[in-house]
């Protein structure tokens, strides 16, 4: 956490707790054997919990009716029934639509069971001349978030610490620094994620943003951000600050880069936090692009700290008067330091209630705190200390979630900032918990898979329907109809109807019509004498006579 603090009503207050203090530890030999367990745990997550599966899709367009017909397989390991959708677009695949107004027949909705041969049958009609894609999405239903939460494991979490812990500054650090990065963007990259590095200038030397993003399938302009510094100062090894955020966004992003979302995820390790938040400025201002939409940002800003010892949890002077229900359920609590605090701007109180409301439903055991500075907290600096603040400052709603820094944990910037015996990997879990059950809902989870294809019409032409029919009144006075059909495919179920000139329907019947040929029916009744119109609809095929009773 940034050490930059404003001097309004907010001055330091020193905890109450002291601790034995540890020198430090000899990083370098504990680096190679971790790093095993980053990829071994990550290996072994990927192989769970696999989602539904679109296969062997494949489109064709008939150029005279005009149907598109697409056959896929299905399959699941679960063999669970499935919901199947449809949607399409227009813009080269980059959102997606309901293809509701193409008239989808086949094997869709709900209840779809896995097999091979599936088909789904639409109308393009009104498609002809453009390039559209089609997507069809296989869903495990119901998307259960709980089971997604409560893969976060605490001892994976531990393992990525014993590894990330150590001088991470640009010159008293550099090597494990580097060290650090690399580890981030392997691993990143082996859960698919599209990995970008971002130079950050500062001074004499360049810093570096881990970017690793994914996608959305239905609006991946739409982004949701988990963040974190991986820096520390130059005396610290950094195990709280912010060893235990950067391990909570690779646990974050291990978790839900496995499933599909209608909006993009993004995992960022900020550089540079510790020297005025440059990396997270450097984003803002530079590497976000300007098409993007930030739903919501989830900054970790040190979660490990936890105690349940009275006055652990020291507040700013003046922290009553801002913020009275929060320091009046502190004080409640005896000053106990055994809560997360959930720290937002005006702009972002919606944020601010939905991870306190997914904690409460999704991590039982989690004491959540809430804070919403007016404004974007200028009048309380304590709260403008991290990467959060960037988004505030461009109007874009972020959370800091933190355990409160130098108001809970003495070690705070020192060399005893480890690990060992202080931080709890069970509390630091739970905030990942609600946090990833938090961006998942902001996300909006697509519970399976999907395959995409093109279907080009911009060379289609409409081509006159082959396929007449003629309809007559039989003779005047006469209950029966002729229908003489040539060029058609066989119709089954077709509704014929008859309407006065009011338009009220006065005769309905269902039947069956050839491809060619004739065909008779009766109405069972003789019209009085007056204007009529005779309909017939065979799905995307209808026709309308007006005839004359005498």
């Amino acid at each position: 956490m940034s050490k930059s603090v404003g001097f309004f009503l907010f001055s330091l207050v020193s905890i109450s707790l002291t601790f034995a203090h540890k020198p430090v530890k000899n990083f370098t030999m504990k680096k190679s054997l971790t790093s095993l367990f980053l990829f071994a745990f990550s290996a072994a997550l990927f192989s769970q919990n696999q989602p539904a599966e679109v296969k062997n899709l494949l489109a064709n367009f008939n150029s005279i009716s005009k149907i598109l017909t697409l056959t896929f397989d299905l399959a699941d390991a679960e063999n669970d029934p499935l919901e199947v959708s449809l949607a399409y677009s227009t813009d080269g695949g980059s959102t997606f639509i309901s293809a509701q107004n193409f008239s989808p027949t086949g094997d869709l909705g709900n209840g779809i069971l896995v097999g091979n041969g599936k088909k789904i049958e639409c109308n393009l009609a009104a498609a002809v001349g453009q390039k559209l894609f089609f997507k069809v999405q296989a869903n495990d239903q119901p998307f259960d978030i709980q089971s997604i939460v409560n893969e976060v494991d605490s001892t994976r979490m531990k393992n990525d610490l014993n590894f990330v812990e150590g001088i991470r500054h640009r010159t008293a650090g550099a090597a494990h620094l580097q060290a650090t990065r690399d580890t981030m963007e392997k691993l990143f990259l082996s859960m698919n994620l599209a990995v970008q590095k971002q130079d950050v200038p500062f001074g004499n030397s360049t810093g570096k943003n881990i970017i690793g993003t994914h996608a959305g399938a239905v609006l991946p302009q739409n982004v949701v951000i988990v963040d974190a510094h991986y820096d520390t100062v130059s005396n610290a090894p950094g195990a709280d600050d912010n060893g235990s955020g950067t391990v909570g966004v690779w646990e974050a992003a291990r978790i839900l880069s496995k499933y599909r979302f209608k909006k993009s995820l993004r995992f960022i390790g900020f550089d540079l936090e510790e020297s005025g938040l440059i990396g997270s400025r450097e984003y803002v201002l530079l590497g976000l692009p300007a098409s993007e939409t930030v739903e919501g940002v989830f900054n970790f800003e040190m979660i490990g700290y936890f105690s349940t010892m009275p006055g652990s949890q020291a507040l700013p002077t003046g922290f009553n008067l801002l913020f009275p229900a929060a320091y009046n359920e502190v004080s409640a609590n005896d000053f106990r330091g055994d809560f997360i605090t959930n720290i937002g701007n005006t702009n972002s109180q919606s944020l601010v209630t939905l991870f306190k409301s997914a904690a409460n439903q999704y991590v039982s055991g989690l004491k959540v705190i809430n804070v919403v500075a007016p404004g974007n907290s200028q009048v309380a600096p304590d709260l403008r200390r991290s990467d959060h603040v960037p988004f505030w400052d461009t109007n874009r709603k972020a959370l800091q979630i933190t355990d409160g820094a130098n108001f809970r944990n003495d070690c705070y910037h020192t060399p005893q900032d480890t690990a060992d015996g202080k931080l709890s990997f069970t509390f630091m879990s739970n905030v990942v918990k609600a946090t990833v059950a938090a961006a998942a809902i902001l996300a909006e989870p697509l519970p399976g898979g999907a395959e995409t294809v093109e279907v080009d019409l911009t060379s289609a032409t409409l081509e006159p329907d082959p396929c007449r029919w003629n309809l007559r009144h039989q003779t005047a006075g006469s209950d029966l109809f002729w229908i003489k059909t040539s060029g058609c495919p066989s119709f089954e179920n077709v509704s014929v109807e008859i309407f006065d000139e009011r338009g009220a329907s006065v005769f309905s019947k269902k039947i069956q019509l050839p491809g060619s040929g004739e065909r008779f029916f009766s109405m069972g009744k003789k019209l009085p004498a007056g204007v009529y119109f005779l309909k017939i609809n065979a799905g995307a095929k209808n026709q309308t006579e007006k005839f004359l009773v005498k």
